[in-house]
């Protein structure tokens, strides 16, 4: 498989596949994952149509999950825990939910959009449907972040959004986000962990306790303060603490 489909850190025998937030890219797992690097054997996917990867025809939330789950296989990778940020923490469940060859050991979503439906005012989906667009894209960053990214970060998180392919980026405003996979999640055996932060601009606390905790009400909740949506890019460290406790 191209390397240009993932990212790849650490040599240890317990594997953690990190999985984007719309918006993002491999690339923008780098700062947690370099911290679990010592321990862990960490990698992180480029999914279709981010981050340079060709887009599906057809993209969709089980498209996407089969995708994984393929170039899992591709990558000899048969036991794992799977990390999904925001949009993927609905594909991360749609992965589990497929029941397939690779055994998922465990489940965290980190300000994970809902298995049901990602609420988003009209108007911020039509700003957002103005892609690719640099102006635009910084605001989406810094509005979706309550710390303050430096440079380097604040770049990275512009950029990613820049490199998505149009339609795929058209399917997640217009279609993804309101794609309802809760009639599957009975059919998840792995222990799921949610980590979120009560100021967090994009999943507000009320979408977490309305639309999340009720669909998964074995999981495991660990909540924050002063953090936004972006929690790898804006606390990496305090991230990746938790990430260790966990896993």
């Amino acid at each position: 498989m191209s390397q240009k489909y993932f990212m790849e850190w650490g040599q240890g025998d317990k594997k953690i596949v990190f999985l984007h937030y719309f918006g993002g890219a491999a690339d923008s797992w780098k700062y947690v994952a370099e911290k679990l690097a010592d321990h862990f054997h960490c990698f992180a996917l480029n999914l279709p149509g981010f981050g340079n990867t060709p887009p599906l025809e057809k993209p969709s939330v089980l498209a996407m999950a089969q995708w994984i789950q393929k170039q899992l296989v591709l990558m000899d990778i048969y036991d794992c825990s799977v990390v999904g940020h925001s949009m993927s923490a609905k594909i991360a469940l749609q992965l589990a939910a497929q029941q397939a060859e690779i055994q998922i050991d465990r489940i965290v979503l980190v300000a994970p959009s809902p298995p049901t439906h990602e609420p988003m005012p009209q108007e911020e989906r039509k700003r957002m449907l103005h892609h690719p667009d640099a102006a635009e894209a910084k605001k989406t960053a810094s509005q979706a972040s309550v710390k303050k990214l430096n440079n380097e970060v604040k770049q990275l998180a512009i950029q990613t959004q820049l490199e998505i392919d149009h339609n795929t980026w058209r399917w997640w405003l217009l279609d993804g986000m309101n794609n309802s996979i809760a009639d599957q999640l009975n059919t998840i055996k792995q222990d799921i962990t949610l980590i979120v932060s009560e100021d967090d601009p994009v999943i507000s606390m009320d979408t977490v306790h309305k639309e999340i905790i009720p669909l998964l009400p074995e999981a495991e909740l660990i909540s924050t303060q002063g953090i936004g949506h972006l929690i790898p890019l804006e606390a990496p460290d305090w991230l990746a603490e938790q990430l260790r406790s966990i896993l």
